[in-house]
């Protein structure tokens, strides 16, 4: 079995076992073992639940620090859009620019540009391709891994265009090698993350053998260094510093934004991991006939949601709206240069999205018949109440790890008694 990375883990010193992890995680990706808390990590989908409604703070996040490319001439960070949505709308976002630049990088790109192009993108890509209806959006790598875990049959419905952050860093890297004559490695670029699967998108890609970050830290850590920065700036700045070349729009951070930029026709958007699960259902079923497009974010409202945010996520959204109205400058690229990026494959993926081998796929068909009828037989035999007492999120998960081998029937406190009766 592969090995995947995460942006989080289990403190065992911390953890207390106290299940709330387990009964939030929608990929059902975490028991509770010995009372401490184990992540399946061929099934977890770094959706961030477990870190949000973890009683003990005992799951605690994995980032990396601006320190990794210090040794690196010339610096750059890439700031996820939810970044701005952190700070109150009279605070200009030249002001947060600036402010990276005093924590020591040489430049900061936003990504809103290319939020912009991408949504345009997105839909002359899908009135070429209207043979696999409905599509769904690439932008949210938890969403990804949800469906190469437990809707595999649907990988195939993900356009395959890539992400606004990579292909932003992609293009900086290759205009400052023109721009300033430095090696690909002189450079080194930083994403700030709202989430840890955007983390995790970067240090290990499901669609690419390597992003173009050189790696990523959290909104969270990021403003604890940024906001005295700001606030210092904030006292002398001057409307009449920004430069006329400044590009800001509020891009991708609440949900909608992807379909309203594109001006999408027949659209769902949905957050929130419960109910995108429901619409990928609904998929699945083919109830979801008149629909051309789905915007999936885990996230609830979005982006402005993430583990990783500091800021309220409603205060963010009405942060963000109102910096759209108060700042965007709006995009000047034609849709004929959008087309021809997109003929030049500008926005493509690497490599398909492909279903992520687990443990609880056999490709041995016997075997895979022979747990399928274990499994019926163990949930049968249970009270099916979904109580947690045995470690497993539900019945029906703890008769599948049964089937595995991984648990005893007595692990369930209903049925350990009757068990003892029989012997």
């Amino acid at each position: 079995m592969a090995k995947y990375y995460h942006a989080h883990r289990v403190d065992p010193d911390k953890c207390r076992g106290h299940m709330a992890c387990m009964r939030h995680c929608p990929a059902q990706a975490i028991r509770i073992k010995n009372n401490k808390a184990v992540i399946a990590e061929e099934i977890c989908v770094d959706c961030g639940a477990c870190l949000s409604n973890c009683l003990s703070n005992a799951i605690v996040p994995i980032t990396e620090l601006v320190s990794e490319i210090s040794h690196c001439k010339y610096k750059v960070v890439v700031p996820s859009s939810a970044l701005y949505s952190q700070f109150e709308s009279s605070i200009h976002p030249f002001i947060i620019h600036q402010a990276f630049k005093k924590l020591g990088f040489d430049e900061v790109v936003d990504v809103s540009l290319t939020d912009d192009m991408l949504s345009r993108a997105y839909v002359i890509y899908m009135n070429r391709n209207r043979d696999q209806i409905p599509l769904i959006s690439s932008n949210c790598p938890s969403i990804i891994r949800l469906i190469q875990v437990k809707y595999p049959d649907l990988v195939e419905l993900i356009v395959p265009l890539n992400v606004p952050r990579e292909i932003t860093a992609k293009e900086v890297r290759i205009n400052l090698q023109k721009k300033l004559g430095l090696k690909p490695e002189d450079i080194g670029i930083i994403y700030v993350s709202p989430c840890p699967a955007k983390i995790v998108s970067i240090k290990q890609p499901a669609e690419k053998a390597q992003s173009a970050f050189d790696g990523a830290v959290s909104i969270k850590e990021v403003c604890s260094a940024l906001i005295p920065q700001v606030v210092a700036l904030r006292e002398v700045f001057d409307p009449a510093d920004v430069p006329p070349d400044f590009h800001f729009s509020a891009g991708w951070a609440v949900l909608g934004s992807m379909t309203r930029g594109g001006q999408m026709q027949s659209w769902i958007s949905v957050s929130g991991m419960d109910h995108v699960m429901k619409i990928l259902d609904d998929i699945e079923n083919s109830r979801l006939r008149n629909v051309e497009f789905v915007e999936a974010l885990s996230c609830m409202m979005g982006c402005v949601g993430g583990t990783f945010n500091v800021e309220n996520p409603y205060v963010a959204r009405c942060n963000s709206i109102r910096q759209g109205s108060k700042y965007d400058s709006g995009s000047k690229i034609s849709d004929a240069e959008i087309e021809k990026q997109l003929d030049d494959g500008t926005f493509d993926l690497e490599s398909p999205v492909l279903p992520r081998p687990t443990k609880y796929f056999d490709t041995d068909l016997e075997t895979s018949i022979k747990r399928m009828r274990e499994k019926e037989r163990v949930y049968q035999k249970l009270r099916q109440i979904d109580c947690g007492c045995c470690g497993a999120p539900t019945c029906m998960a703890f008769a599948e790890d049964f089937a595995r081998g991984e648990t005893k029937l007595t692990d369930c406190i209903f049925l350990a008694p009757l068990l003892s009766e029989e012997k």
